[in-house]
């Protein structure tokens, strides 16, 4: 497989477009809000949050989710980064996969909080919930014709989006695929995480010995993906490549990962397997790296198997968990890793755990940007999801 990216659209914590992320990204330059006024609940203790910046959330429309909101922009930016024209897509068979969980899954909070007070609340919300799809939408802003599917693997959502995304070019459903993943900061996971008790008082601190947990976060990434032919005959720019994709679901256990990684192990080499790329051609790995005891194991006893000594990034110390958005957002911030030819410093990072046998990047470190990056997923309910991607330089 060798799917051309041309455009790609981001936002997170760490800026509202790919230009901001990339200032951003290398100098460690976000931070997470202690209070958010979306996040109002009962328990005594805070928890951060990587918002997005008050200046999108400010653009929100009425009818429409913050999830959404941070997918239009980021669409619109990966749409003129691709140099795209709607009669360009028009005139090509278009395809939509967008990841998600919150977007389609958690919308009728306010819904649900009236029916519990036993007031009388209107269906529009669950109408809503029943008939939605966020990838449709795509479609039907764009005004175009295609096929569409919403994805929710839960944090895998938007890893599995651009994968789904790209074998529908490569068994030639396709011409052209706009993927990736949208989430926003939400009660129910807030709440959720912690009452499963793996969110974090304190900053994320992937693969540390004292990591406690998950810090959420928002925000949306786009690619937009072409075939070789369809690409050359406009004469595309690339900007990437997804190389490989592979998924498994061991079915471990509703929220926890297998502890030895077995279907961790074979999503990666499903996706190895797909791109063929040889062990010495690999520049790094954008691990999940939630900070969770458990899941940061997991990844470790995988990489030490498969990708021993290949440099490992945990962006999630940089942007917070963004959930159904997260593999997207780490894809985008993938490509452009490859492209500046250097990986940023995990923040947060204090002490070694010698049960991990894995150091991260503690400094932001060059990398050959010719080689190819893995990015992985894991999500609750054993699903496991990577992908292999290729930089502008990337042959």
């Amino acid at each position: 497989m060798k799917i051309i990216v041309s455009g790609c659209g981001c936002i997170c914590a760490l800026g509202n477009n790919i230009v901001e992320i990339t200032k951003n990204l290398f100098v460690g330059n976000s931070a997470p809000s202690i209070v958010c006024e979306r996040l109002k609940s009962s328990y005594c203790a805070q928890y951060p949050v990587f918002q997005v910046s008050k200046e999108i959330l400010a653009q929100k429309k009425e009818d429409e989710s913050y999830s959404y909101l941070f997918l239009r922009k980021s669409l619109q930016e990966a749409i003129e980064k691709a140099g795209l024209q709607i009669s360009d897509l028009k005139n090509a068979r278009i395809g939509v996969c967008i990841g998600t969980t919150v977007d389609v899954s958690f919308n009728c909070f306010d819904f649900y909080k009236e029916l519990k007070t036993a007031k009388n609340p209107p269906l529009e919300p669950l109408d809503k919930y029943i008939h939605y799809s966020t990838a449709k939408e795509v479609l039907k802003q764009l005004g175009l014709n295609g096929i569409s599917q919403t994805v929710v693997t839960a944090c895998a959502s938007g890893t599995d989006a651009i994968g789904i995304g790209a074998e529908w070019i490569e068994n030639s459903m396709c011409d052209v695929v706009i993927a990736g993943g949208c989430d926003e900061l939400n009660m129910i996971p807030y709440t959720g995480f912690i009452k499963l008790m793996v969110a974090s008082k304190e900053l994320c601190k992937p693969f540390d010995k004292n990591r406690a947990g998950i810090n959420l976060g928002e925000g949306a990434g786009i690619v937009i993906m072409e075939s070789r032919e369809f690409a050359a005959k406009r004469n595309a720019k690339k900007i990437g490549a997804v190389l490989g994709y592979g998924n498994a679901c061991d079915g471990y256990h509703t929220t926890s990962p297998e502890p030895s990684g077995r279907g961790l192990r074979k999503a990666l080499n499903f996706a190895l397997r797909q791109s063929n790329i040889k062990f010495e051609n690999i520049a790094f790995i954008n691990a999940h790296a939630t900070g969770t005891q458990d899941n940061d194991m997991a990844e470790a006893v995988v990489f030490n198997s498969v990708l021993k000594n290949i440099p490992v990034s945990a962006t999630k110390s940089l942007t917070g968990h963004t959930l159904g958005a997260a593999g997207a957002v780490e894809a985008c911030i993938s490509l452009i890793c490859l492209n500046e030819g250097k990986i940023p410093a995990v923040k947060n990072f204090i002490t070694v755990d010698d049960k991990l046998n894995l150091v991260p990047a503690l400094l932001t470190q060059k990398i050959d940007n010719s080689k190819a990056a893995i990015s992985d997923s894991l999500a609750f309910g054993g699903c496991n999801a990577v992908l292999a991607l290729g930089g502008k330089n990337y042959e």
